[in-house]
């Protein structure tokens, strides 16, 4: 039994959001109980005393879209690279890197992001894979990496028809098993979706596949509308926008994942709308890769559960929510725009993704609620209430203010050290493994794109 307190709290439960001096006492992986410092002290002697020092205690983060595997390619240049365009990047970078992954690729680079994970508050991740260099079994890779250092994840692969059929039912395969997987053995810890690449790399028929092969059980975790290779392949070749492709496959529905949605039409964000779809933001991807910048605005008021995410540009949710408020008031022009938004998508929004797959009260401290909770260090130089608590988590705090983090009452790290893995000899042998795959990358000719009505073609050509 453990009581963390002696920090402001902030616990996103209505019923009592925020307190000056409170104290959180968690039994077995739930929170028991909520409330002063002092009182709980008094009604629980025994318990473990963690102290946060003055800190701000509150519950851990969820990242609602992420790539564990690219992980692998930080510090990487293709010699002479200068991309002229979002293909390129993925042609030159992300799909030469998940050709050569292979399975200890795969596992090292998800030990990697749930590491830095947990070192920024983050206690939840929504992963989608890649890795047809090995897909067989890779997602309890990246699954078994996540649990050893004690995230909450829910992981699936991203099927693609862009190295052809074989390699596009092998992904349909590995998501299948995985989903049963996780139906034989359920887990709070652990679940499972439906991975898709995007439209523009996936056919009519291999959708319709996809959502046979799901059969309504998990939701599907698809990129959409990233940028406008989506729209052009999909209205040239099924005479049909992304969004609604997907509703005529099956794939939209309340526990769909949308990423991205830069370039949706406002007919397809009604059509996300009705079908109960969440669309995740990953505004610094976005911007690195030159997209563009999501509508949110219209998105909000359309009423779209719209949630944040990172992409693996950054493990640092706070960052990203910092992005999504500058890139949102340059876009809109409306510098009073963002800030509110901002913290509807990270503290209710995750939220209710993450309630969709892990169940009620994740991402809040309250009694029955799961302890996935967090201490940040951050003492405020000005007054920090209820009424601006938001704007002190997002626009003063980031990952690294992090120094104690805990998920299903399990300390994971404390005074910034992991507790549940060595990190020094991972890192080591991450490193000797990433420069291997760098040398079978460089080595490896560039992608080459099987344009989606190419595919067709072979698939009725047989």
């Amino acid at each position: 039994m453990y009581l963390i307190g002696n920090g402001y709290l902030i616990t996103h439960d209505p019923s009592l959001p925020f307190m000056k001096n409170g104290a959180v006492l968690i039994e077995g992986d739930a929170v028991r109980d909520v409330g002063d410092t002092g009182k709980l002290s008094k009604a629980y002697p025994k318990a473990q005393f963690i102290d946060a020092e003055g800190g701000v205690i509150m519950p851990g983060l969820i990242n609602a879209h992420t790539h564990f595997y690219s992980a692998a390619l930080r510090g990487y240049s293709v010699p002479g690279f200068h991309p002229g365009c979002f293909a390129d990047v993925l042609l030159m970078r992300s799909w030469r890197l998940d050709r050569e992954l292979d399975f200890r690729d795969t596992v090292n680079a998800a030990y990697a992001s749930a590491m830095e994970a947990v070192k920024n508050g983050v206690t939840t991740v929504f992963d989608h894979h890649a890795g047809y260099g090995s897909v067989s079994g890779s997602l309890m890779g990246v699954a078994g990496a996540a649990g050893a250092v004690g995230l909450r994840a829910c992981c699936c692969f991203e099927t693609s028809c862009r190295l052809g059929y074989s390699d596009e039912k092998a992904a349909e395969e590995e998501n299948e098993n995985f989903i049963a997987f996780c139906e034989k053995q359920p887990s709070g810890m652990l679940k499972a979706m439906f991975g898709l690449h995007a439209p523009f790399t996936l056919t009519e028929s291999s959708l319709k596949s996809c959502a046979a092969r799901n059969a309504g059980r998990t939701g599907f975790h698809i990129h959409v509308s990233e940028s406008g290779d989506d729209a052009f392949v999909s209205t040239h070749t099924f005479g049909q926008l992304p969004a609604e492709l997907l509703k005529n496959c099956g794939i939209l529905g309340g526990r769909t994942i949308l990423a991205h949605c830069v370039h949706t039409t406002e007919s397809e964000l009604d059509t996300i709308a009705e079908s109960g779809s969440f669309v995740v933001n990953n505004p610094q991807s976005n911007m690195s890769n030159a997209v563009g910048c999501a509508d949110a605005k219209t998105m909000l008021s359309k009423g779209i559960k719209l949630c944040l995410g990172t992409d693996n540009f950054t493990p640092d949710m706070l960052e990203s929510a910092r992005a999504f408020i500058t890139a949102q008031r340059d876009k809109t022009g409306d510098p009073s725009f963002g800030l509110n938004e901002a913290a509807k998508l990270l503290f209710e929004n995750n939220r209710l993704l993450a309630e969709e797959y892990f169940g009620k009260g994740i991402g809040t401290i309250k009694p029955g609620a799961p302890a996935d909770i967090i201490i940040m260090d951050y003492k405020p130089y000005t007054p920090m209430d209820e009424s601006n608590y938001p704007a002190h988590v997002l626009m003063g705090m980031s990952g690294r203010n992090c120094v104690f983090t805990m998920a299903a009452g399990r300390i994971l790290m404390r005074g910034r050290k992991l507790l549940t893995v060595d990190e020094a000899a991972l890192a080591e042998r991450i490193g000797k493994s990433t420069a291997a795959l760098w040398e079978r990358i460089s080595a490896g000719e560039a992608m080459k794109i099987v344009p989606a009505f190419m595919y067709m073609m072979e698939e009725k050509m047989g």
